[in-house]
């Protein structure tokens, strides 16, 4: 992507960004994140954004963490949906249907038996069939569980290069806030990058500029250059 702006801000040093941080914590409509590297607390904010209703997308690169200083918890992304399997809840109501019935033939051929001695084998044989029965309806899951992030969140794996060992990490660090400010810059989504380390960043408010870096970010979010892991990767 190629673009120009004619309004921006430069930062260098520490703290550089600052004003992100605080940017992203008073949005209103929408924030969007690129960044290889989070704080589990910076994560809690965006969380506490998508309970206000704000837009969120987070891109980012192969594993969100934890660590003992934050109570954040990759599950905390995710959000769980019990979905019934209509075909399985049928097979279990007609396997204790079976059940029922190969008892009652069971029953009926050890009655029988008191008269034809033989009728016994039968009685077994109906029997541990009903057992079968029983214990399957029991066993089988008649659903499954779907996993799904809270909010638009894209984990890209960068050691799925084109080449054999080859890693392609997604390295941009970009933060569009209501699609009116960009940040472009070094700075990453984690609590050194804005606070301690020496960095540099760019603000951008020129609206064709933030309108096209925005658009940028979409087109990497449904990219299909590099292997996206699966929320069970990523959270695991």
């Amino acid at each position: 992507m190629i673009t120009s702006s004619n309004k921006d801000h430069i930062y260098i040093g520490r703290e550089a960004g600052k004003e992100i941080h605080q940017k992203i914590k008073n949005a209103r409509t929408s924030v969007k994140v690129v960044s290889p590297y989070l704080s589990p607390d910076y994560i809690k904010d965006l969380i506490s954004l998508h309970k206000k209703g704000i837009k969120v997308t987070l891109v980012t690169c192969d594993k969100i963490e934890n660590n003992s200083y934050s109570d954040f918890r990759p599950s905390d992304l995710i959000k769980k949906e019990k979905i019934q399997d209509v075909k399985v809840k049928k097979l279990k109501k007609s396997l204790f249907k079976s059940f029922i019935w190969l008892f009652i033939i069971s029953m009926l051929f050890a009655v029988l038996a008191f008269v034809f001695s033989m009728l016994f084998i039968f009685a077994g044989i109906f029997l541990f069939a009903g057992i079968i029965a029983l214990v399957s309806s029991k066993i089988i899951s008649d659903y499954s569980f779907k996993y799904e992030p809270i909010f638009r969140i894209k984990v890209f794996d960068s050691a799925s290069g084109k080449n054999f060992g080859s890693t392609e990490l997604i390295h941009s660090k970009i933060f569009i806030i209501d699609e009116e400010i960009a940040f472009l810059g070094s700075i990453n989504f984690t609590y050194s990058g804005f606070k301690t380390h020496y960095e540099t960043m760019i603000k951008v408010e020129d609206k064709n500029a933030v309108r096209d870096i925005s658009q940028e970010v979409e087109n990497l979010y449904f990219s299909k250059d590099l292997k996206a892991k699966s929320v069970e990767e990523w959270a695991g």
